[in-house]
């Protein structure tokens, strides 16, 4: 396998499912980079092609820098791993992937498949060595597309979808016979990250599948087309802005953020807040140990919808960012087992409610991140055809639940899965033993499907609000063996909390991200 120097998340995703689905495959993962000319006459020549936007881009990644440095404390067995603790994978780096030393080693393993992943242009007398030659994933639907970044020139020209592409690594650039292809469609609200994200969640099972044909011998590659679309390659900073600036206008038309005046007010008032009071409130708490936990509650992260249970891919990626800078984030089973002791920090506790599809895509993006989260999913409704009741009020129609398959997947990464009951139901509208019996059969549920975790014993109820769980319910809630009880009407909590009354604070795509900040710091949007 050929990559880039450092491989991209995307890259180490796929050769873990790679090494898992095809298990008698041995693999060497070779990463490296072309041979370049001097640094600084690389850099001036993009100067003189951009003289305005090199220079702000410069600025704008030593932002991002500085951005990154702060670090808090994150517990939970998430993220992915290095490449070199995967089952028959072995690594080697080089200089130049196209150097005489690369060459070597490539001959020495003797491959009777290349497989390419996001490498700088690889040379003829490289991928032609393995024997039956060398393939390349291309995230696009060729001959549509070619070069790069994924996705990004789909929404430049306004595309209705996107893809990617397996096809055979010729001397020209992405000019192969096509081995395999997959159609992505573009949501409504699609954001750059959110389709280049999608993009990266739907090249896995095309790649395999490519894989396999060719060690079978069964692949047939197709010629290529003559493109409509010109050859291009990463856009310039301000093009680049310009789309995500046109994108999020989109958004915000749709969500229903507030314009002008207003906008400008309430993020006065944010600011003046988060900078002023809260700074000085934390200190108080911090010396008497009494600092809070804001637990988040997410539903959907999906760029088709934009609504009270849906956050945007991009939007998410970038909260969870956010939230790793500058909050301790703890995994919900370290943060119950520290209930009464004092807390120094101000934390955070991430999860999800429902078991939506999608839910499989926001996993990806933690993993990346290396955050920990539980969801809590219906266990009657994940892995079938039904509709959540919400849904079919709201909607009309039926958004996709999580497959069993893919709740194994993301408990293999270290997540974790509570009880959210059966069929989504109103606990307070049924009798007593009927919403006892509701919560114990989604607990036996999770139980025979992922084994005896412990997070079968903490329940989310639908719906979240006071009206929808009552006394008599919530006290008799440890007779079906339930310990904690997570509501969703927003609040934090101290470190004394009521253990069958954790306050939850919920999310949506209305929530840009000096509300999130105000919302982590107990700020409760009316």
């Amino acid at each position: 396998m050929f990559t880039g120097r450092v491989p991209t998340p995307a890259t180490v995703e796929a050769v873990e499912a790679i090494a898992k689905r095809l298990p008698e495959i041995e693999w060497l993962v070779v990463c490296g980079e072309a041979a370049r000319g001097p640094w600084l006459g690389s850099k001036l020549r993009r100067l003189r092609r951009q003289p305005l936007s090199y220079p702000l881009e410069l600025l704008y990644q030593l932002a991002s820098k500085l951005r990154s440095r702060r670090r808090r404390v994150v517990t939970g067995g998430v993220g992915l791993p290095a490449l070199q603790d995967l089952e028959r994978v072995s690594v080697a780096r080089f200089d130049d992937l196209n150097g005489d030393e690369c060459r070597a080693a490539v001959r020495a393993f003797e491959p009777w498949l290349g497989v390419a992943i996001g490498p700088p242009i690889l040379r003829e007398e490289l991928f032609e060595i393995p024997a039956d030659g060398t393939i390349n994933l291309h995230k696009s639907l060729l001959p549509e597309y070619r070069g790069m970044p994924p996705g990004f020139w789909e929404l430049h020209d306004g595309a209705k979808s996107a893809g990617v592409s397996v096809h055979r690594v010729v001397a020209r650039l992405d000019a192969g016979d096509v081995l395999l292809q997959r159609e992505v469609g573009i949501e409504p609200y699609e954001s750059i990250g959110g389709l280049q994200a999608r993009l990266d969640a739907a090249s896995i099972d095309v790649l395999v599948e490519a894989i396999e044909q060719c060690r079978d011998g069964a692949g047939r590659a197709a010629p290529q087309g003559v493109g409509t679309t010109p050859t291009r390659g990463r856009p310039a900073f301000l093009v680049e802005r310009a789309v995500r600036r046109r994108l999020a206008r989109r958004r915000a038309a749709a969500s229903g953020e507030p314009l002008g005046l207003r906008r400008f007010a309430k993020a006065a008032v944010l600011r003046a807040w988060l900078h002023a009071w809260v700074p000085l409130r934390n200190l108080w708490r911090r010396l008497h140990g009494t600092c809070h936990t804001t637990i988040l509650l997410y539903h959907r992260v999906s760029d088709e919808f934009v609504d009270s249970v849906t956050v945007g891919v991009e939007q998410f990626h970038r909260q969870l960012q956010l939230i790793k800078r500058g909050y301790d984030v703890l995994d919900l089973q370290t943060w119950l087992e520290q209930r009464g002791q004092p807390r120094r920090r101000p934390a955070v506790v991430l999860t999800f409610d429902d078991g939506y599809a999608d839910n499989h895509l926001a996993a990806m993006l933690l993993r990346r991140e290396a955050l920990p989260c539980t969801f809590f999913i219906c266990t009657q409704i994940v892995g079938t055809d039904a509709a959540f009741p919400q849904d079919q009020q709201k909607l009309g129609r039926t958004v996709p639940a999580l497959t069993w398959h893919q709740v194994r997947d993301m408990s293999g990464w270290g997540f974790t899965f509570g009880n959210h009951t059966t069929r989504h139901l109103n606990l307070a509208e049924l009798p007593r033993a009927d919403a006892l019996a509701e919560v114990a059969a989604a607990r036996g549920d999770l139980e025979q499907r992922l084994g005896a975790t412990g997070a079968e014993r903490w329940l989310a109820f639908p719906y979240g609000r006071p009206a929808n769980m009552r006394d008599d319910i919530r006290g008799e809630l440890p007779t079906v063996g339930t310990e904690f009880c997570f509501s969703a009407h927003g609040g934090v909590n101290g470190p004394d909390f009521a253990h069958l009354d954790i306050l939850r604070q919920g999310v949506n795509a209305g929530v840009p991200d000096l509300t999130l900040r105000a919302m982590l710091e107990g700020w409760r949007p009316r």
